[in-house]
């Protein structure tokens, strides 16, 4: 690899900044959160086990909720999909998930020299379901539900229980 390319984003989250250089891919991210510090990962491409790219669902960019005549949602359109990988590091596998533009040039350019240098890593091909089952990722939407389903799960389960003891006790 001659140059190293570098890919940065700034969304309203946090930032991503990407750099793949010689046998090295850099992976620097920040949240946007007073007390969110910058994490690096640098990975050797030899400990790149697989990666993919998986399109965001709506509820991923969501940033807030506005009120007004046109009362809906905000969102964050910067990015469109999460790139997801797995790595080695220290003998442990990790995994890692980062809103990116897939319409970017040099993202499509990252992905493409990935792809060139490690393609038996590459899940590019797969269907984002079986490409994140692989991976041993959770799917964006399952994480939804499961999110929803505890908010409104765990308060009607009390209101149940709650309602059940009193029936027993005589509503005292």
């Amino acid at each position: 690899m001659p140059e190293p390319i570098n890919y940065y984003l700034k969304h309203s989250f946090g930032m991503v900044d990407l750099v793949l250089a010689d046998d090295r891919f850099i992976v620097n991210t920040q949240g946007s959160g007073l007390i969110d510090k910058l994490r690096t990962s640098d990975i050797p491409l030899s400990d790149l086990k697989n990666f993919c790219l998986v399109p965001t669902i709506g509820a991923q960019n969501i940033i807030s909720r506005h009120g007004g005549e046109d009362a809906g949602f905000l969102y964050d359109r910067s990015y469109d999909s999460e790139f997801i990988f797995s790595y080695l590091d220290r003998g442990k596998l990790k995994k890692k998930r980062l809103f990116v533009n897939s319409q970017d040039d040099i993202f499509q350019t990252i992905l493409e020299t990935l792809q060139s240098e490690r393609p038996e890593a590459s899940l590019l091909d797969l269907e984002p379901a079986e490409a994140q089952r692989q991976i041993g990722v959770m799917a964006a939407r399952k994480g939804v539900f499961i999110v929803v389903a505890l908010l409104v799960g765990v308060p009607t389960l009390i209101v149940v229980i709650s309602l059940i003891y009193m029936a027993a006790t005589g509503f005292k």
